[in-house]
C-alpha cells in the first residue's frame, strides 16, 4: 500500500529522529527479509553495529539511509510493511521483522505481516546497480519533471492502458494503485485508454493532476488506511475520491463508480467523468 506520499511522509518523520543517531544494536526476527550480499543475519547485524545515520533519503518507494560506514540501509515496505519509532523497552508488537536500537534509547522497528518487505545493507556501488533503482523513472514531485518527460514516458508504451503505464516504475517513480486512480479521475481520463491516444492537452492535464494529488496526499500525511501509519504511529489524512470506492457515488457527479481490473490491479473510475 505505501506509495510515494506515504514513504515521503515516513522519510520526513524519520529524518527528524534518525540523522545523527548511531545504531547500537540490531535484532533480526524474519531473516528472509534481509536481502543482498550481506543477508546472513549475524554479518548484517555486525556490519550495522556502531554506524551513524548521516541522512534519510527516498527514491520512489524506497527509503535510503546513508551511514558513516560507507553503507546504505535500504528499506522497502512493499504492501504491508510498517516502520515505527518506539522506546526500546516497549514490548514487541506482532509481525516484528527487524529492530534497530539507537543510541538515544529508541528503536526503529520494521513490522510486516506478510513479510514481503525488503531490508538491504549495500555499498555505494551496489546501490547504484540495484535494478529497481537503476531503472527507475523520474520523480513526479521533482521540479525538473516536465510535461515533456511524461509524454516521453507514455510514448514508450503507446498501446498499453494508461493506468498500467502509470504503475510502471520505469516510467514514473513512486506512483501506485491509489494515486494512479486518483490522478486519472481528476484529469478526466478513463484508465483503459491507450496511452498513445492521449492528446497533448490531456497529457498536460494529467501531469498537473499527478503532481497536485501527490502533493495533497503528502501534505496530508498519506492516505487513510488500516495498514499504514507514519513513524510516530499516526494515520494518514488524505481521503481518496475514487480509490477503493467501487459502487459508491462519484463525488463529482454522483454516478456509481465502476470497479474493474487493470493488469491484475483493482481499478475504480467514473464512467461519466472519465473519457
Amino acid at each position: 500500500m505505501p506509495e510515494l506520499p506515504e514513504v515521503e511522509t515516513l522519510r520526513r518523520g524519520l529524518e527528524k529522529h534518525l540523522v545523527g543517531r548511531t545504531i547500537a544494536e540490531t535484532r533480526v526476527q524474519v531473516a528472509k527479509m534481509i536481502k543482498g550480499t550481506l543477508c546472513e543475519p549475524d554479518v548484517f547485524k555486525k556490519s550495522l553495529q556502531g554506524a551513524k545515520i548521516l541522512s534519510v533519503g527516498r527514491r520512489g518507494k524506497h527509503l535510503i539511509n546513508k551511514l558513516d560506514s560507507g553503507y546504505y540501509l535500504l528499506l522497502h515496505l512493499n504492501m504491508r510493511g510498517q516502520l515505527l519509532l518506539t522506546p526500546a523497552d516497549e514490548p514487541d508488537a506482532k509481525y516484528l521483522a527487524a529492530a534497530f536500537a539507537l543510541d538515544d534509547g529508541a528503536e526503529l522497528r520494521f513490522h510486516d505481516m506478510w513479510t514481503w518487505g525488503e531490508i538491504r545493507l549495500v555499498s555505494e556501488s551496489e546501490l547504484a546497480e540495484h535494478p529497481a533503482l537503476r531503472d527507475m523513472g523520474p520523480e513526479p514531485l521533482s521540479e525538473q519533471w516536465s510535461v515533456q518527460d511524461l509524454q516521453v514516458g507514455l510514448a514508450k508504451r503507446p498501446k498499453t492502458a494508461i493506468k498500467a503505464v502509470l504503475l510502471d516504475q520505469a516510467v514514473l517513480a513512486g506512483v501506485g494503485n491509489i494515486y494512479a486512480d486518483e490522478s486519472l479521475h481528476r484529469a478526466g481520463i478513463q484508465p483503459l485508454r491507450l496511452s498513445g491516444s492521449l492528446t497533448a492537452p490531456e497529457v498536460k492535464e494529467l501531469h498537473r493532476e499527478i503532481q497536485a494529488v501527490l502533493t495533497e496526499a503528502t501534505e496530508g500525511g498519506g492516505t487513510i488506511s488500516d495498514n499504514y501509519v507514519d513513524a510516530d504511529g499516526q494515520i494518514g489524512r488524505f481521503v481518496p475520491r475514487v480509490y477503493d470506492r467501487g459502487g459508491k457515488p462519484c463525488v463529482s457527479c454522483g454516478t456509481e463508480l465502476t470497479r474493474i481490473r487493470v493488469t491484475g490491479r483493482g481499478t475504480v473510475f467514473c464512467s461519466l467523468c472519465q473519457k
